[in-house]
């Protein structure tokens, strides 16, 4: 009886062991791919071969694609994003369903010729590798519509780069480029082209063929002029002309009459072309660190600007006459020569960011209260000695930075302010606190270095605002 028992009990652990066994293995079948013919272990994918659809391996510290890969005869999709790749076997070519291909972030110092044999490839994406050059059969892929080369070392691009006629988007973003060829041009159909962080000097007039382009990345690029005809790019959106050697735009700029986004800073531009108050589509101006001394007017008829970044030159006063900017929410001015507050801000009813750090300004005007949509105020190193009783009509505030000012006193109710939640008074001449400040609930910083008379009352203000960060000693 006992002998039996013992047998049962060893064959039901035997079963019980084989049904565990079936079910993991048919989870690590799973787990190697989806219902959808997506696999996600090499090893797995070439024991069914035309079964695989897409092949998605990441991080498996892969070194060598093997020759086999030309199997998978129905993949439509390829992603070997972070693996150790050095090369690419010439098989990868017979992959004739191929229509996305993500090889970013290996070790790819060449490809071979049979790239250009993939005839469906939509999609290719070889950022941050080592590439130096490109296979001239890049040329033959007449479906490719994205590109992604950034981050590698390409010094030039073949002429056949011209051939992809479908081509949309085109990233060259982080190499070694001092030239275009003037093949590119003939990408008709090209919308977003990217070549910032390159040695360009010169962009070839062929640009301007780019006759759908609605986004032109040139920042931080050796360029001095632009192609003269630049406002024949009807189409563009976003212009990105940061970090390059720009002291003068052509008139024609002003005909990029869907312009939205225009980027100059760190530059050496004085003056803006009068034309430039035609792009009525304009909503982001960026100018700071150039060398303006006079404010452009023709800004000032720029009707649906929104954000104005002038940080970083040698402004001293602005010029009301003509500054209809209405729709204006985020206006940089850090860092420039103003002692009084610029009057025309205050005509900027819907302004909501207002940055005035590193000027020389000793009071602001009354009027600062009718900036009633204003929700950050920054006015750190200046020179300002008392603020007027109207900032506490600026119910929307959030932020009010005033560090390193000469403040002696505060506005008896600052308490009004009720949506504050960060107020920085560090290096003033403060010795109080106005009573009313234990109002501010939704105050979360403080900040009170560099006044030794606050500072040692910290516990208490620990007290009245207990969702404070600690201020600092």
């Amino acid at each position: 009886m006992c002998f039996y028992l013992i047998f049962n009990s060893l064959q039901k652990k035997r079963i019980l062991f084989l049904i565990l066994f079936c079910f993991l293995v048919k989870l690590e079948a799973e787990n190697s791919r989806d219902n959808n013919g997506t696999y996600y272990n090499l090893n797995k994918a070439l024991q069914n071969p035309l079964d695989v659809l897409a092949l998605e391996l990441y991080d498996s510290q892969l070194t060598t694609l093997p020759k086999e890969i030309e199997q998978l005869q129905n993949l439509e999709s390829l992603r070997l994003d972070g693996e150790n790749l050095t090369t690419l076997p010439k098989e990868i070519g017979r992959l004739q369903k191929l229509e996305y291909l993500n090889l970013s972030n290996n070790r790819l110092v060449t490809l071979p010729q049979e790239i250009g044999q993939l005839q469906k490839l939509k999609e290719l994406s070889l950022e941050k590798n080592q590439l130096t050059t490109l296979p001239k059969e890049i040329g033959r892929l007449q479906n490719l519509q994205k590109i992604n080369l950034s981050s590698n070392r390409l010094v030039t691009l073949p002429q056949e780069i011209g051939q992809l006629q479908n081509l949309k988007e085109l990233y060259l973003e982080k190499n070694q480029l001092t030239t275009l060829p003037k093949e590119i041009g003939k990408l008709k159909k090209l919308k977003n082209l990217y070549i910032c962080d390159n040695q360009l000097t010169i962009l070839p007039e062929e640009v301007i063929q780019l006759q759908e382009l609605e986004e032109l990345s040139l920042d931080n690029n050796q360029l001095a002029t632009l192609p003269k005809k630049i406002g024949r790019l009807q189409k563009l959106k976003l212009l990105f002309l940061s970090d390059n050697q720009f002291a003068i735009l052509p008139k024609t700029i002003g005909q990029l009459q869907e312009l939205e986004h225009l980027s100059l800073d760190d530059n050496q531009l004085a003056t803006l072309p009068k034309e430039i108050r035609k792009l009525q589509k304009l909503e982001n101006l960026s100018l700071s660190n150039n060398r303006f001394v006079v404010f452009p007017k023709a800004i000032g008829r720029l009707q649906k600007l929104k954000a104005l970044y002038l940080s970083d030159n040698q402004l001293a006063i602005l010029f009301g006459q003509s500054l209809h900017l209405q729709e204006l929410e985020y206006l940089h001015l850090n860092h420039n020569r103003f002692t009084t507050f610029p009057k025309e801000i205050q005509q900027l009813q819907n302004l909501k960011d207002l940055h005035l750090n590193g000027n020389q300004l000793t009071i602001l005007p009354k009027g600062i209260g009718q900036l009633q949509k204003l929700e950050y105020l920054f006015l750190d190193n200046n020179q300002l000695t008392i603020l007027p009783e109207e900032v506490i009509q600026l119910q929307k505030l959030k932020e009010l930075s005033l560090d390193n000012n000469q403040l002696t006193i505060l506005p008896k109710k600052i308490g009004k302010l009720q949506k504050l939640e960060y107020l920085n008074l560090s290096n003033n001449q403060l010795t109080t606190l106005p009573k009313e400040i234990r109002k501010l609930q939704n105050l979360h910083f403080l900040g009170l270095e560099g006044m030794p008379a606050l500072i040692s009352q910290k516990n208490k203000i620990e007290i009245l605002f207990p969702n404070l960060r600690q201020p600092q000693d």
